[in-house]
């Protein structure tokens, strides 16, 4: 074995032995809090791909599903760098997208003032996006989609493509796809690393599993100007801190991330709930996507996601 071989893997040895820190009691914890619920959670090191907690990692990593307005993300990254929209611009919402009607009206409360891309994002306007969508190309959308990783190969380095991203040119089908709706399909350990992304300033890192001894893998690199990533992580701090991602607060670490609703492909009215941010916001260490077959990202997944990372950090500190 060669040094530099050595010494990578001596030094993912140390990096593995202080996560551990923070994760040793989370498992169980999982195990005990997701009692009952369909779904699946993944907390992982956004700097290594270390997965430290993982609870139904069939569905964590092999199921896709439309990610709702988690991929209000990645639309928001594609309109500042393919520059159609600037951070100052606003737009008033007017609660009904005017291309997808009722179905997809804004679930914010109501504003008495326009938003600019950072506030559309933390207070998850469909409206904002779904006009948005008018301005980029369906070819534009699809490759920022797969610059983030969606559509591509699994996120732990396998060759087996998880989820799709299918967008027709018609305004109606890429207003959908701008929200993650119906055309756009995801595993959560995808959306996962799409918002690990943020967190590392561009460097994603393939996922490693439980008991896997191996040196970080870089997967990707996000190609996102300096001021993009300002905006997005701003925004993602903003949504936990006072917009629809309250229920992910954590007392005293300043939590980043954004939750999502789809609905489901079966026809069946049924919703999904998403939640998927990291912390701390200004250094992060955890990241954590919590994936529910039922519900709403505010409602349901969001305080979830509150808890895993609350008791992260408490275990954390206690080894202090």
């Amino acid at each position: 074995m060669r040094l530099g071989q050595s010494l990578a893997i001596l030094l993912a040895t140390l990096v593995r032995g202080s996560e551990l820190q923070g994760a040793e009691s989370l498992q169980p914890f999982l195990d005990h809090l997701l009692q009952g619920k369909q779904g699946a959670v993944i907390v992982s090191n956004p700097r290594t791909g270390q997965i430290l907690s993982i609870w139904n990692p069939e569905t964590a990593l092999q199921e896709a599903y439309p990610p709702g307005s988690t991929a209000k993300l990645v639309v928001s990254a594609a309109a500042l760098e393919e520059g159609v929209i600037t951070p100052s611009e606003r737009i008033m919402c007017r609660r009904i997208p005017r291309l997808l009607g009722e179905s997809y009206h804004c679930s914010h409360p109501p504003a008495d003032q326009p938003f600019d891309l950072g506030a559309a994002l933390a207070n998850s306007c469909n409206y904002f996006f779904s006009e948005l969508s008018t301005r980029l190309p369906a070819s534009a959308l699809a490759h920022w989609y797969a610059v983030f990783g969606f559509g591509s190969a699994n996120a732990t380095g396998e060759d087996t493509p998880r989820g799709q991203v299918r967008i027709g040119d018609e305004a109606r089908a890429k207003a959908l796809a701008a929200l993650g709706e119906q055309s756009v399909t995801a595993t959560p350990a995808q959306v996962l690393l799409a918002y690990s992304a943020i967190a590392t300033q561009g460097r994603v890192f393939r996922l490693i599993k439980p008991g896997q001894r191996q040196p970080p893998s870089l997967a990707r690199v996000v190609p996102l100007r300096k001021s993009t990533l300002v905006v997005l992580a701003d925004a993602l701090r903003e949504c936990v801190q006072n917009g629809l991602c309250h229920g992910a607060a954590v007392q005293g670490v300043p939590v980043a991330g954004k939750t999502g609703t789809a609905a489901a492909l079966d026809g069946s009215g049924t919703t999904h709930a998403w939640f998927v941010g990291y912390a701390p916001a200004d250094s992060p260490e955890v990241a954590v996507v919590v994936f529910l077959k039922h519900g709403t990202g505010a409602g349901n997944a969001a305080p979830l996601a509150g808890q895993i990372l609350g008791q992260y950090f408490a275990h954390k500190s206690r080894l202090r």
